[in-house]
């Protein structure tokens, strides 16, 4: 068995996480489900504070005091996305799992913005992550997932700043979770490409900012979306299950799968190629 590979009944069972991104969508579903497994305690951050606290409030009374927290952060800010991880720690004495979920989705006239969130701060929170987790920083391991999407697989000329933003995710997070980073820090980094899933991101007001060829192509290709309970489900799954490094896909209210060595032969095919 490989040394990245966890015992799945044990490593959400009273555990620290953190979630980016969590106060609606995907990353609520993560928080909601993470509590459902017992983990101990889930710290959530977001800019949307009315529904963040919301949040918050429902699971304090759901599942008991002090097992869920919301943090106001903009995560493309290093010095509240520090901040964020510091009162984790500082309050909880650990933290044992860290999901990057955070993104956006606009047009290319906002590149900046999209770079700033989906790709800059997942890189700074998983490198943060690994300085509050790593054994070689006196941790106790972890895991980190971070999420990309199918566009990362898909050659397009649609999106290409999202698309862009969300391969490197998976190239970064590919590196990140090699066997040589694995062995020191004993934190497993995993991707999930997340296929299109039913959030606000995909919601008709927010594709109204795209360019007509953009949005016309984003409904023709996405007229079924899965449920956000589903793509959650998966996401449990991969910290449960993945060895660091993996690439699992969810999409279709299907269930994960590991898409890694795909990927891997991916790769090698175009290694060789010669110019």
């Amino acid at each position: 068995m490989a040394a990245s590979v966890v015992k799945r009944s044990v490593y959400i069972n009273d555990k620290v996480f953190l979630v980016t991104g969590g106060a609606a969508g995907v990353g609520a579903a993560v928080v909601r489900a993470l509590l459902a497994e017992n983990a101990r305690h889930v710290a959530f951050i977001d800019v949307a504070e009315r529904e963040g606290a919301a949040l918050e409030t429902e699971l304090l009374s759901k599942f008991g005091p002090l097992r869920a927290k919301f943090i106001k952060c903009d995560v493309s800010d290093e010095d509240q996305l520090a901040t964020a991880y510091f009162q984790v720690v500082d309050k909880y004495r650990r933290l044992d799992g860290v999901i990057n979920n955070a993104a956006v989705l606009s047009d290319s006239r906002h590149y900046k913005r999209m770079i700033d969130i989906n790709f800059t701060a997942t890189v700074s929170s998983t490198l943060k992550a690994l300085e509050k987790m790593g054994a070689d920083k006196g941790g106790n391991g972890g895991v980190i997932v971070n999420i990309s999407s199918l566009l990362a697989l898909d050659l397009s000329s649609h999106l290409p700043v999202y698309s862009a933003t969300k391969t490197a995710v998976l190239q970064f997070s590919i590196a990140m979770g090699s066997e040589e980073y694995f062995a020191k820090t004993q934190v497993r980094v995993a991707t999930v490409c997340l296929g299109p899933t039913d959030t606000a991101i995909l919601n008709r007001t927010n594709l109204e900012n795209f360019d007509k060829d953009s949005t016309a192509h984003l409904t023709s290709r996405v007229p079924v979306r899965q449920r956000v309970e589903a793509a959650a489900n998966g996401v449990i799954e991969v910290i449960k299950s993945a060895k660091s490094g993996a690439t699992w896909i969810v999409a279709n209210d299907q269930p994960a799968y590991d898409c890694s060595g795909n990927i891997a032969e991916a790769y090698q095919v175009l290694s060789k190629t010669q110019v």
